[in-house]
């Protein structure tokens, strides 16, 4: 090998998680503080191994007499003395060494396909932030009224309109943070503008899904299109943070996204999905008043009502038959 070596402690199985330049020899590697190369490795001796030349010129690797001895990687074996040849592999304790001359061929640089942020995108521009933020808090105030059936609650409209402002400047804070320490910059309006569209979300899609179910007549099972819709848009939001906190490619965040928010959507509805709600005797009913005007489905008539309803009434005669 050259006269400058490299000795690399591997992490897995082609991880490194330490390169020592190796100039001078003989050099010594062992878990002892006088060794050139010091291995934190409790099943290394203090003095375990020595490079040195020989006469040849070659440089040539000895086992000094560990406890647990040195084993060549590939073929396995024991080994008290070898000769270095370029990316070899020893096992001392439970560390691998590898070997390798300053000669050794590196792969290409990887061309990443993330820039250092998605530079010029909209969130980004002075006012989407504002923008959005505003948007949201005439959804938040749109929201409690049609959801409101009583006499107007101005500490509620107050509410609907604090509530989603400090959280959004909440939620940015702390997406900018993570953005200072991963990309030096905060980004904050970045993030502003996006938390917001998140907020914006969170009000919008029940909405659109409950007028679409109202204006077609469409039964319950909408709920899981309100869901579904749910888990996208927070899927999209937590995307666009990402891009700002980390160098990941876009193909994985989705990729790993989707896999959390399937996984996420799969836990939220064990019950649902298994059959096993308990019994509530308090009536689930969506409280949105929406006007008759919206109603493009033809009205059920009472008779269709009642008929539908039969079913029910079997269910609960049978159920109170049984009942102790």
């Amino acid at each position: 090998m050259d006269e400058v070596i490299f000795l690399e402690v591997l992490e897995g199985e082609e991880g490194v998680s330490a390169r020592h330049r190796l100039e001078r020899f003989p050099a010594t590697v062992g878990r002892g503080y006088t060794n050139d190369v010091i291995l934190d490795d409790p099943k290394v001796s203090a003095a375990h191994l020595r490079i040195e030349r020989a006469e040849g010129g070659a440089l040539v690797l000895r086992d000094v007499g560990s406890h647990n001895g040195t084993f060549r990687v590939e073929p396995w074996g024991r080994l008290a003395e070898l000769t270095l040849t370029d990316d070899l592999r020893v096992a001392v304790g439970d560390t691998v060494l590898r070997f390798r001359a300053r000669t050794h061929p590196v792969e290409d640089t990887r061309v990443s396909a993330v820039p250092e942020a998605p530079r010029g995108h909209v969130f980004e521009r002075p006012f989407a932030f504002p923008v959005v933020l505003g948007v949201t808090v005439v959804a938040a105030l749109f929201y409690e009224y049609l959801t409101n059936y009583q006499k107007t609650n101005w500490g509620a409209l107050a509410l609907a309109v604090v509530l989603p402002v400090s959280a959004t400047f909440i939620w940015s804070a702390i997406w900018s943070v993570a953005s200072k320490v991963t990309r030096r910059r905060f980004y904050f309006g970045a993030h502003g503008a996006i938390g917001s569209l998140g907020f914006l979300g969170l009000l919008a899609v029940p909405l659109l899904v409950h007028l679409v179910a109202y204006a077609l007549g469409l039964g319950s099972w909408m709920q899981w299109l309100a869901r579904g819709g749910f888990l996208a848009w927070l899927g999209y939001v937590l995307f666009w943070h990402l891009r700002y906190v980390t160098r990941a490619e876009p193909r994985r965040l989705v990729l790993m996204l989707t896999g959390v928010l399937v996984c996420f959507g799969a836990l939220t509805q064990a019950d649902s999905l298994l059959d096993e709600e308990e019994f509530s005797s308090s009536l689930n009913f969506d409280r949105t008043l929406l006007p008759p005007a919206f109603r493009l489905a033809p009205a059920q008539s009472m008779d269709a009502f009642f008929e539908e309803t039969r079913d029910v009434q079997a269910e609960v005669d049978a159920l109170a038959k049984k009942a102790p």
